[in-house]
């Protein structure tokens, strides 16, 4: 069993059923970081070791309650107590590895590829009355429909992030080719009402904007959010959607296009 400290902020389980190692993964990552991530799952105990709770450790794998990986993890934490790396709080002492083998493509060939990936627009909003704040997504998606979930991305740094968190739910808003005018607002005016001085807005939920002609609107509650790199996910369980059919707006190779069907 290893637990994996990526530097994207995630922490994952690689090879959650083999109980004759159990160690922790850590790839290259500023000292301030490694940190912060270790105390998300435990305490460090010196410069090679970590101490990590059981729980912890079940509750990571994601597989407690399961007869045989229960019977496994047992017996990995009786072995642990026989050879004494187990502590008087039951905590056990994890040996760290550094991960020596972290290749990834630049910044400038991250963009490109990510370039040509097609996506559809969408205006996220949140909050009511002069707390209103909305932002463009290309990164909303579908992630579940029981329960129905939707999530999206967005830079820690975007002016929307504080007013998202403090209220907790949102309206993803899918444009449309004649949305082009809500486009232009929302990318060239400062954050806040101004946003929507264009499009036909109506109250939803809570008094959230709504765009009352988008394709789609989902409205939701935020029941995760995470930060993954410079981005934090967001994702949100549906209280109630509005679709109609009509032509999409899309984003590809930085410029926005509409959707058309393939002859034949």
């Amino acid at each position: 069993m290893r637990i994996h400290l990526t530097n994207t902020g995630a922490v994952t389980v690689l090879d959650a059923a083999e109980f004759r190692r159990l160690d922790v993964l850590v790839d290259p990552q500023p000292p301030e970081k490694l940190e912060l991530a270790i105390r998300k799952i435990g305490r460090r105990e010196d410069s090679d070791h970590i101490r990590l709770s059981p729980a912890v450790l079940r509750y990571l794998c994601g597989r407690a309650g399961e007869a045989e990986w229960e019977s496994g993890f047992a017996g990995m934490l009786a072995y642990a107590a026989k050879v004494g790396w187990v502590d008087e709080q039951g905590d056990v002492r994890v040996h760290i590895e550094c991960n020596e083998i972290d290749e990834v493509v630049t910044e400038v060939e991250f963009k490109a590829a990510m370039r040509a990936l097609p996506a559809g627009i969408s205006a996220v909003t949140t909050g009511s009355g002069d707390g209103v704040a909305g932002l463009i997504v290309s990164s909303l998606t579908s992630i579940s429909a029981e329960p129905p979930l939707v999530g999206f991305f967005i830079d820690e740094r975007s002016s929307i992030v504080p007013a998202l968190l403090a209220n907790n739910r949102f309206v993803a808003n899918v444009l449309g080719e004649e949305h082009k005018e809500v486009l232009s607002t929302f990318l060239c005016e400062k954050q806040g009402p101004a946003r929507f001085s264009k499009g036909n807005w109506r109250q939803g939920l809570h008094d959230q904007p709504v765009l009352n002609d988008a394709l789609a609107t989902v409205e939701c509650d935020i029941v995760n959010t995470q930060a993954l790199g410079t981005h934090r996910m967001i994702v949100g369980k549906i209280r109630r959607s509005v679709s109609r059919q009509a032509s999409p707006m899309i984003n590809f190779n930085a410029g926005m296009h509409r959707l058309e069907p393939l002859p034949g």
